[in-house]
């Protein structure tokens, strides 16, 4: 057990980075056995790339096998009614877009989803599972109001119409917490999930805020005033922790992401403080 002390202390050092800024900062910090702190953790942000970890499970489960492969396209069903088309520039992963026209495994996009943080394979793969399933997963989590996928990304008719994707801090802990002690799938489904977490290629926020060498399973999620990540982190020498940010903010986008790494930081030093 955690004094009260110990985590007021952690709470007014992560207020003391947050307490003068304008805009909405959540955080939320979990062990496996549960809550530690949270702040503003309910708070709602639109979800930017988020949205990936909430479609992560629904692919896992079962295995990738029972999927195949994917013609790539680049024209979807609209939320609003109709199609779009996904703008390329708006992309930063440039494989799927390499293979337009060809079948692609399942494995192989869900790999550019969430190490790429590719948006034309997140298409793709909601397209193929259904923002359905994506839904009654979230509903079956218990995370309907804490997460909410309602339109794919680049789905500009949607956004037109007032169709967002929302999330919160505590739902994105929730989450990989759910992953990382397999409450939410089998232990081997989890695995799998967390592997590719693991192999996260953006480390900017939460991993950034980390010594060298420490293991991470990350997914973070950004666009013009919105910087979020989570993460669960496995210290050399204390147990591991969940730890959530987001941030809605007219923060520039290298100061967002330096201030997520700052309030890492904090928590690992606190943290592994407090297990020391």
């Amino acid at each position: 057990m955690i004094p009260g002390s110990a985590v007021e202390e952690l709470r007014l050092a992560l207020d003391d980075q947050l307490g003068s800024r304008s805009g909405r900062f959540g955080i939320d910090l979990r062990s496996l056995d549960g809550p530690v702190l949270a702040r503003d953790a309910d708070t709602g942000h639109y979800a930017a790339s988020t949205i990936k970890l909430a479609a992560l499970p629904v692919l896992v489960s079962g295995g990738f096998d029972r999927f195949g492969s994917v013609v790539v396209h680049d024209r979807f069903p609209s939320a609003a009614g109709g199609t779009f088309r996904l703008r390329r520039e708006d992309d930063q992963e440039e494989e799927t877009w390499s293979r337009l026209g060809s079948p692609v495994a399942v494995e192989a996009l869900a790999e550019r989803m969430i190490v790429d943080s590719g948006n034309l394979a997140t298409d793709l793969l909601l397209e193929l599972v259904g923002l359905g399933e994506v839904q009654r997963f979230l509903r079956d989590a218990g995370l309907a109001e804490a997460i909410r996928v309602d339109r794919l990304i680049g789905d500009s008719r949607a956004e037109s119409a007032g169709v967002t994707n929302t999330v919160s801090a505590a739902g994105l802990a929730t989450l990989m917490t759910g992953l990382a002690d397999a409450s939410l799938l089998c232990a081997a489904d989890s695995e799998l999930a967390l592997a590719l977490l693991s192999r996260q290629a953006h480390l900017r926020m939460i991993p950034a805020g980390l010594p060298a060498g420490t293991w991470s399973a990350s997914k973070g999620g950004w666009v013009a005033g919105v910087k979020h990540d989570v993460a669960l982190v496995r210290p050399e020498s204390a147990p591991p922790y969940v730890l959530a940010v987001c941030t809605t903010s007219d923060l520039p986008d290298p100061d967002g992401e330096r201030l997520v790494a700052r309030l890492s930081r904090i928590t690992w030093e606190h943290w592994t403080k407090w297990h020391a």
